[in-house]
């Protein structure tokens, strides 16, 4: 059986079968405990007999508590708690406790007498004290039974809140990627092609080709490789050295590159365009700020399924703090806690003249690659359907 889809499946027969199985429980409990007192409450309890009238009784006060609780559920939370019209309930809760009372009382009074009647059973104990059987039996029993059934909708409620709030943060993710995928910073993609151009009228065709590459490979890494959950690193990698190379020739000599790649890549998996978002802010910085001379140092060491990046970059005098730094990235970290939860750590250190970015990532077993990527492309699908 899938517990999930009995207790959250909106299908008419799930929803019987849950309610069924409610009152099912609630019946037994009701039964084993329903009992009548010689004189008040705080004399000695004696249980009555299994039989037919005794099942009928029961049976009667169950329908009644089965009435309380879909009207309250139904009526007085749906429409006064929920809408926190708190007196309102209050008085709802009032008037449905006398309700209870009267019919537990006429029960008691009229009712199982004339069932014991039919059947020419007498009670072994006479029930001196119809008012007490009556609260015992009605709104002593009736709360027990709503509450159960007003927590059951609580948490339900509560649970399928989170659920979708996980779901639109998902979305709002999903979103981002395929922003992030579809951007191209329009003075970039400008700049690479007028520099393409002037190479060509320069006659320099083979760097002109080379980046015309260089810049047809990002395009469509963007657009097609990064569409699965996980790429390989080396094309990461590949896809971010295109990128600061294009950006090279676009800055000339005021920017300084220092690229290193240390350890093992092949088999690497990494979530795509999530490295070359540090990048491409630190490049955005870099080139946004008035340097007499931007640099950037970048490193990766990948060893024992672990990868490190590290970001090193020019900074102005102009005060910055490392929260306000870290919002920029604030659209990274939430990609890194959706696809890397708890696997990896993120440091930024913000010094007089220099910006450090330090991000630690413990990638998935080459082996759990596919069943991962399964899953989340499950949730893509889920979501963007």
């Amino acid at each position: 059986m899938n517990w999930h889809d009995f207790i959250f499946s909106d299908k008419r027969s799930k929803r019987l079968k849950r309610h069924l199985s409610f009152w099912l429980l609630w019946f037994i409990y009701f039964t084993a405990s329903y009992y009548h007192y010689q004189q008040t409450g705080l004399e000695k309890a004696e249980f009555e007999f299994w039989n037919i009238p005794f099942v009928i009784k029961t049976t009667l006060l169950l329908i009644l508590h089965i009435l309380a609780c879909y009207l309250f559920i139904n009526f007085l939370m749906r429409r006064y708690l929920f809408t926190k019209k708190y007196i309102t309930l209050a008085l709802g809760v009032l008037v449905l406790s006398f309700l209870i009372l009267v019919s537990s009382y006429f029960f008691h009074r009229t009712l199982f007498p004339a069932i014991d009647t039919a059947f020419n059973y007498s009670p072994a104990i006479a029930n001196k004290n119809i008012w007490w059987t009556s609260i015992v039996a009605g709104i002593l029993s009736a709360p027990k039974v709503i509450s159960a059934a007003v927590a059951i909708k609580l948490l339900k409620r509560w649970y399928l809140k989170q659920k979708e709030k996980e779901r639109l943060d998902k979305e709002k993710l999903i979103t981002d990627l395929q922003l992030l995928k579809a951007q191209m910073h329009p003075e970039f993609l400008f700049s690479s092609l007028h520099n393409i151009c002037r190479l060509t009228e320069r006659k320099e065709p083979d760097k002109a080709s080379m980046l015309l590459l260089k810049l047809a490979d990002m395009l469509s890494y963007m657009i097609y490789d990064s569409d699965h959950n996980r790429v390989p690193l080396e094309k990461e990698i590949k896809m971010i050295k295109d990128y600061l190379v294009l950006e090279k020739v676009r800055m000339g000599n005021r920017l300084e590159l220092d690229i290193a790649v240390k350890g093992e890549i092949p088999g690497a998996m990494i979530t795509p365009l999530l490295l070359f978002s540090f990048v491409e802010n630190s490049v955005s910085y870099i080139s946004n700020k008035k340097l007499e001379t931007a640099w950037i140092n970048l490193e990766f060491q990948i060893a024992r399924g672990e990868l490190i990046m590290k970001i090193i970059h020019g900074k102005t005098n102009e005060p910055l703090s490392e929260a306000s730094y870290e919002n920029a990235k604030a659209g990274i970290r939430k990609r890194l806690d959706f696809f890397y939860p708890g696997r990896y750590e993120l440091k930024t250190t913000v010094e007089p003249e220099v910006i450090m970015i330090n991000l630690k990532i413990m990638l998935p077993d080459v082996s759990n690659v596919v069943t991962n990527n399964t899953n989340k492309e499950e949730q893509f699908a889920y979501v963007t359907a």
